[in-house]
């Protein structure tokens, strides 16, 4: 083992080294992007409640949709839709083309003949688009609103746009994450005060909105059932017996019933302890995002134990921890996949988190910093105490319907280096993963 471990810390350090000396302009790279940030912020309908002119000026301003019809628009045999609003704020009137493309639709602005943005919708699940025409006193808005739920894991969000100086500028961004796989192991979470507060959020700019492009099925079908541009929540529906939204209830009082409902009815997840691994050899395993020069590598024993070492390279400023644990507790949870639990975490440095010196290396000064050993951290980037746990994955995972070992496990999902959607039983991992259960972080074999 400790052979092993040396041999791993001496391939990083020589390749730190030759990163080192190839990049001296490198940049450091967050492994998720971020949320999009604005200067401006617009509010919302829901806090402002503007009052609109009954008769307006303006000859593109856009009417409030009515609250017990959907406000429809349809293109005339050039794909022009009939209205015409102000997006940039100029002043100049605009032109809104909507058209049919394969397997989607294009929505383009155009101003004195010139095209200014292009919006596109597909009908597949990766590439679905909802696009409004917001009116909030009295200024257009594009409102991008995109309410993706695959594998029972919500992702919600919107942003609200303009076109100034003819360039997509978000003046606002909201968002809330949600998982209703309310018995598996890699559940995430289910907040009824943070989804109601958005819904309201959200249906408070779709009464002031126009539909411009929408490729998302299930909302449009939510639309057609409620005669008007709002969003109940279609997941809520088909739950009998276990659980029936009750019409004469709010939105957040439905959520809240869901989650007691749909929790009491899981199974319980029956855990089979098992002494190591399922492995017969090391496991080597890394941790990157293909964005920046930072990574880390472990390697997996048998009986748990692992050694590992995290870099970033930022021209020649390198931030580094070597560091080894164990897995103590080993659970098998499916036939290809075990939960384990971490039983020791310790840096391999003499150094402090934060700690700078300076090394040559062959007529280059090379400037390190002792970092946190990244991968085996919480969600403030804090080394892991023992008792956190990991889900390891063989290479049969898979991840197509309810019960199955990667369902649901959409953080995890997103770390993996060929992006693909499970969905049939022959789609599986193909590789060894390992899932930090706080984060969604994952370590893949190549």
């Amino acid at each position: 083992m400790k052979k092993k471990r040396y041999f791993l810390f001496l391939q990083m350090m020589i390749m730190v080294f030759l990163t080192c000396a190839c990049a001296e302009n490198g940049q450091v790279q967050t492994a998720v992007p971020e949320e999009p940030q604005s200067d401006t912020v617009v509010e919302s309908a829901v806090s402002r409640q503007p009052e609109r002119e009954a008769d307006d000026a303006k000859t593109n301003a856009v009417a409030e949709t009515d609250a017990d019809k959907i406000e429809t628009t349809e293109p005339d045999t050039e794909g022009r839709l009939p209205l015409s609003p102000d997006l940039n704020h100029n002043g100049i009137a605009e032109e809104v083309r909507l058209t049919d493309i394969e397997n989607g639709q294009e929505l383009e602005i155009w101003e004195n003949g010139k095209l200014i943005d292009r919006e596109t919708g597909h009908y597949s699940h990766t590439g679905q688009y909802c696009i409004f025409l917001c009116t909030l006193d009295g200024e257009d808005y594009l409102l991008r609103y995109q309410p993706t739920m695959y594998q029972g894991v919500g992702t919600y969000s919107y942003s609200i746009i303009n076109l100034t100086d003819n360039k997509r500028n978000v003046d606002k961004w909201s968002g809330v994450d949600f998982d209703i796989n309310f018995g598996s192991p890699v559940y995430s979470g289910f907040d009824s005060d943070a989804i109601a507060a958005f819904m309201e959020e959200i249906n408070g700019l779709l009464a002031r909105s126009v539909q411009l492009l929408n490729t998302e099925e299930e909302l449009q079908g939510t639309f057609e059932r409620e005669g008007r541009l709002y969003d109940s929540l279609w997941w809520l529906d088909g739950w009998e017996p276990d659980f029936v939204r009750d019409e004469n209830k709010s939105l957040q009082e439905n959520l809240e019933e869901f989650q007691t409902a749909m929790t009491a009815a899981q199974e319980p997840v029956v855990l089979e302890e098992t002494e190591g691994l399922p492995i017969t050899g090391p496991l080597e395993l890394a941790f990157y995002s293909g964005a920046g020069a930072w990574s880390t590598y472990m390697v997996l024993e048998p009986d748990g134990s692992f050694a590992a070492y995290y870099h970033d390279t930022d021209g020649c400023t390198v931030y580094v921890c070597p560091y080894e644990g164990r897995f103590g507790k080993v659970e098998k949870l499916t036939d290809a996949s075990w939960l384990l639990t971490l039983e020791s975490l310790e840096r391999d440095t003499e150094r402090s988190v934060g700690e700078e010196w300076d090394e040559e290396k062959d007529d280059h000064v090379i400037h390190y910093i002792a970092s946190e050993p990244f991968g085996f951290t919480d969600a403030e980037e804090k080394a892991f105490k023992p008792g956190a746990q990991f889900i390891l994955y063989s290479p049969d995972a898979a991840g197509h319907e309810p019960g199955t070992e990667l369902y649901g496990a959409a953080r995890f999902q997103k770390w993996m280096h060929e992006q693909r959607e499970f969905i049939d039983s022959g789609d599986t991992l193909g590789c060894w993963g390992l899932q930090n259960l706080e984060t969604g972080e994952g370590f893949f074999t190549d």
